[in-house]
C-alpha cells in the first residue's frame, strides 16, 4: 500500500511561489513596455517636431547670403566708397587643448602686435565661437595663410574700401566690424546702403561636406542702393591740403571749411583737419570721427557781420557812404570795452567800417537797428537752427531769444559775440548774398539710385526765403570786394580774380574768461564777382602764428581759390603781361598797358612811373593806387565820390612825384551813362557798385561794349549789361 505524502500547513507551495514571480515579471514588462510607448507617443507626438528639427540640424544648416553693400560716388562719378573682400579669424576653444592656445595666442599677438593675454583670455571662455580678428589687412592675412590648426576658423567677410583715404572722412563716417554704418553718410543712410542678405539651405554628406540642397529654394541677396554726392572729390582734395598745410603753417589745434554753390545750395567740400581715415578708423577717436563742419559751435566774430550789414541796408539805417564817428578804435558802453583790431581814427564811412572790420562802428549800427529786427534777421540767415542738411550730428548753434538779452548783447551781436555758429551755418549765409538775396538750403545728397539703376530719389535746389533785396546784396557784394582788395582781408586777394569776402577774429573763451592768446580766425569769400559760383567759409582754431581771420584764414582762402581756378575749363586772362587785372570795387597795386622790360609788377619802372587808370573808381581807392605807385592826386577828395576823368592820361609815363589831376563826382547824382570802352571791368563795376545801378558782366577782360549806351540816361531800374573779350570765366571744368 503506497503512501501519499502531504505537505504541512507551514511549508511553501513552490507553485504558488513561481507563479508569483511570473506575475511580477509580467506587470515589470508591462510597465516597461507601457513606458516605451508613451515615451514614443511623446517623441513622436508632443516633441515630434523638435526631435525632426534637432535632425535637420545635424545635417542640413542655413548659409547666410551677405549683400553686397552699396557705393558712393561724387558729383562727377567717382567711386569714393566700394567694397573688398577679407578675412577674419575665429576659433572654437573646446577643439583646443591649454598648449594649443597658447601657441594660438602667441602666433595672433606676434601678427597683430598685441598682447597674448588679451587672445588668451578669449580663448579660455567656455563659448564655442570667439571672435579673434576681423576684418585684417591683407599684410597681416599673408602672415596667417600658412598658419592652421583645427579650431581655428578663417572667414572672408565684406570690407568697405574707401579709395580716396581720408578725403571727406568725417562727411563719410565708417562702417563696423559687422558691417553697420556707424558715422557720417555710411550711418545716415545705412538701411539703403546695407541692402537685404540672402541664404541658401545646405545638406551634409556621409563625410561632413557641405553641399546645396535641392529640396529647398536658395534667396538670392538684394544689394544695397548706391548714392551720389555734390561733392567734388578734386575740390575736396584741394581745400584739405591747403587745410593742413594752413594748421601747420600756423600752428593752429584744427580747421574747418565749407566750400558750396551759392546758386543751388550744393556742398563742394566740406573738410577738417585733423583729419580721418574710414578704413582705419579704430585708430581715431569718436572726437576725431565727428564732421565738425556741423557739430562744432563757435563765436564767429566779424565774419558774422553779414548780418548787422544786412539789416542795416534793408532797412535803410545806413548807406554806404554815410559817415559814422569811429571812437579812434575804443569805445567804452555799459563798461565794457569794445576795440578795433584795426587803426580806423574818428569819421569813416560805413563802407569803410566793413573794409576795416571796424567793432565800434558795428556796435552802434546794431544798436540802431534794434534787438527785434536784429534777432529777425539772424533767423532769416538761418543761425539758431538747424540747416537739415542731412547728416548725423548736426546742431541749430545757439541764438537766445531777445528777452533773454543784456543790455550789451545786442552792441556784442552786432560783431559776433554772444552767438554761436557751426561752419556750414555761415557758409549759408553768404551764399544768400551771393545769390542774390536768396538763402538756399544746402544739401550734400545728390541722389539714390536703386541696385536696378532706378533713381528713387533726386534731389534739387531749394529756395528757403529771401533774406535780403538783390539791390542789397549787390551793394554788399561790392562792400566784401573792397575788404579784399584793400581792407582787411588783403591776403585773399589774387592778381586775376575778383573775390568778396570778410575776415573774422573772436577770442575764446577760456575758464569762463576771454583769452588774449586763443581765437577763431575765420575768411568767408566768394567769386567770381560778378555772377559768384563758389562760396567758401574757413574757420582755424587757436593759432600761434598770427590769430586774426585776415592774417590766418584768409591766405589758405587764397590757395584754394587759385588752385581751383587753375583747374577750370578756360582762365580769365586778365593780368597778362602785365595788362589791367580784372577786379571791381577798390584795390591798390594795378597797372594798365602793357609793361616794359624794366617795369616791375607794381608800375614802377627805372625812367619813371606809369599813370594807373582810376577812372571810375572811388577817391579813396583811386588815391591808394597813385601813392603806391609814388604819384599824388591833385586835391584831397571825399572818399565816398567817385573818379570821373584824370590828367595825365593813364599809360602816360611822368616823373615819381608828379601830381594827377583827377575829378571827382558823386556816382549817385551821375545822369547819363559813362563810356566803360576799353576799361576794365573792375573799374566800370566800381562806378556801378557805388552808384547803386543793377549790371552783369558777359565774359571778362577789357569792356569791348555796353548796354545802355554811354551817354543815354542812367535808371537804377535797367540793368546794365557788360560785355567783355571772349574770356568768360567758367566753372563747368570743375562739375
Amino acid at each position: 500500500m503506497q503512501e501519499t505524502r502531504q505537505n504541512s500547513p507551514s511549508e511553501p507551495n513552490p507553485r504558488v511561489s513561481y507563479n508569483g514571480r511570473v506575475n511580477f515579471l509580467r506587470v515589470v514588462f508591462a510597465l516597461i513596455f507601457l513606458g516605451i510607448a508613451v515615451k514614443l507617443v511623446f517623441v513622436q507626438g508632443v516633441k515630434g517636431f523638435y526631435y525632426q528639427r534637432v535632425a535637420k540640424d545635424q545635417y542640413e544648416s542655413r548659409v547666410i547670403l551677405h549683400a553686397n553693400r552699396g557705393l558712393i560716388y561724387d558729383r562727377n562719378g567717382s567711386l569714393i566708397v566700394s567694397n573688398s573682400y577679407g578675412f577674419s579669424y575665429a576659433a572654437d576653444p573646446q577643439l583646443l587643448n591649454p598648449d594649443q592656445k597658447s601657441k594660438l595666442a602667441a602666433e595672433f599677438a606676434s601678427v597683430f602686435n598685441m598682447p597674448a593675454s588679451s587672445f588668451m583670455s578669449r580663448l579660455n571662455g567656455k563659448s564655442r565661437f570667439v571672435w579673434l580678428a576681423r576684418n585684417v589687412s591683407p599684410a597681416q592675412s599673408a602672415a596667417l595663410q600658412n598658419f592652421k590648426m583645427y579650431g581655428l576658423i578663417r572667414l572672408q567677410e565684406q570690407q568697405r574700401l574707401y579709395p580716396y583715404g581720408t578725403s571727406a572722412g568725417q562727411v563719410l563716417g565708417f562702417t563696423n566690424v559687422d558691417g553697420k554704418g556707424a558715422s557720417g553718410v555710411e550711418m545716415e543712410f545705412d538701411s539703403l546702403l546695407a541692402g537685404t542678405n540672402g541664404y541658401e539651405i545646405m545638406q551634409r554628406d556621409g563625410l561632413g561636406r557641405k553641399m546645396p540642397s535641392v529640396d529647398y529654394p536658395k534667396v538670392d541677396p538684394v544689394p544695397g542702393c548706391n548714392i551720389q554726392l555734390t561733392l567734388d572729390m578734386n575740390i575736396e582734395q584741394i581745400v584739405e591740403q591747403e587745410l593742413e598745410a594752413g594748421v601747420q603753417r600756423t600752428g593752429a589745434a584744427s580747421a574747418t571749411a565749407v566750400f558750396m554753390d551759392p546758386n543751388t545750395g550744393e556742398i563742394l567740400a566740406m573738410a577738417n583737419y585733423p583729419s580721418f581715415d574710414p578704413s582705419e578708423y579704430d585708430k581715431y577717436s569718436n572726437a576725431d570721427a565727428r564732421d565738425r563742419a556741423i557739430t562744432d559751435v563757435f563765436e564767429p566774430g566779424s565774419t558774422f557781420k553779414v548780418v548787422t550789414a544786412s539789416a542795416a541796408l534793408e532797412e535803410g539805417i545806413e548807406t554806404p557812404n554815410d559817415l559814422i564817428f569811429a571812437e579812434n578804435g575804443r569805445y567804452t558802453l555799459y563798461g565794457r570795452v569794445i576795440q578795433d583790431f584795426e587803426r580806423t581814427g574818428g569819421w569813416i564811412s560805413f563802407r569803410r567800417a566793413v573794409e576795416l572790420s571796424s567793432n565800434v562802428v558795428f556796435s552802434k549800427v546794431g544798436r540802431k537797428i534794434g534787438s527785434d529786427k536784429f534777432y529777425r534777421y539772424a533767423r532769416d540767415f538761418g543761425f539758431g537752427a538747424p540747416t537739415g542738411i542731412g547728416l548725423p550730428g548736426e546742431v541749430p548753434g545757439e541764438l537766445t531769444k531777445p528777452y533773454e538779452w543784456s543790455k550789451v548783447s545786442l552792441p556784442f551781436m552786432s560783431f559776433g559775440y554772444g552767438v554761436l555758429v557751426t561752419t556750414l551755418q555761415m557758409a549759408q549765409a553768404y551764399c544768400a548774398i551771393a545769390d542774390g538775396g536768396i538763402l538756399m538750403k544746402p544739401y550734400i545728397i545728390d541722389k539714390i539710385v536703386s541696385p536696378d539703376n532706378q533713381v528713387l530719389f533726386q534731389n534739387s535746389p531749394m529756395q528757403i526765403r529771401r533774406v535780403v533785396t538783390p539791390d542789397v546784396a549787390q551793394t554788399l557784394t561790392g562792400m566784401f570786394v573792397d575788404v579784399v582788395e584793400h581792407g582787411t582781408g588783403e591776403e585773399a586777394r589774387i592778381p586775376d580774380l575778383l573775390i568778396a569776402g570778410k575776415t573774422g577774429t573772436a577770442q575764446k573763451l577760456v575758464d569762463g574768461k576771454y583769452s588774449k592768446k586763443y581765437y577763431h580766425a575765420s575768411f568767408c569769400g566768394f567769386f567770381p564777382v560778378p555772377n559768384p559760383a563758389i562760396v567758401g567759409y574757413i574757420m582755424v582754431d587757436s593759432p600761434m602764428k598770427g590769430y586774426t581771420g585776415g592774417m590766418v584764414a584768409a591766405p589758405i582762402f587764397k590757395k584754394i581759390a587759385e588752385r581751383i581756378y587753375g583747374i577750370m575749363s578756360r582762365r580769365t586772362n586778365d593780368l597778362t603781361n602785365g595788362e589791367i587785372r580784372m577786379v571791381s570795387n577798390g584795390g591798390n597795386g594795378q597797372s594798365v598797358g602793357k609793361a616794359s622790360a624794366s617795369e616791375s609788377p607794381s608800375g614802377i619802372v627805372s625812367d619813371g612811373v606809369r599813370v594807373p587808370d582810376v577812372a571810375f573808381l572811388d577817391y579813396g581807392t583811386a588815391a591808394a593806387i597813385l601813392e603806391n605807385l609814388g604819384l599824388a592826386p591833385s586835391s584831397s577828395g571825399h572818399r565816398n565820390l567817385v573818379v570821373m576823368s584824370e590828367s595825365p592820361a593813364p599809360g602816360t609815363m611822368v616823373k615819381k612825384g608828379s601830381i594827377v589831376s583827377i575829378k571827382t563826382a558823386d556816382a549817385s547824382r551821375v545822369k547819363k551813362m559813362p563810356d566803360f570802352t576799353g576799361t576794365s571791368v573792375r573799374n566800370a563795376t566800381s562806378f556801378l557798385l557805388s552808384a547803386g545801378v543793377p549790371f552783369r558782366v558777359v565774359g571778362s577782360g577789357k569792356i569791348v561794349a555796353q548796354t545802355p549806351r554811354a551817354g543815354q540816361p542812367i535808371s537804377k531800374n535797367v540793368t546794365v549789361v557788360i560785355n567783355c573779350e571772349n574770356k568768360e570765366f567758367n566753372v563747368s571744368g570743375l562739375y
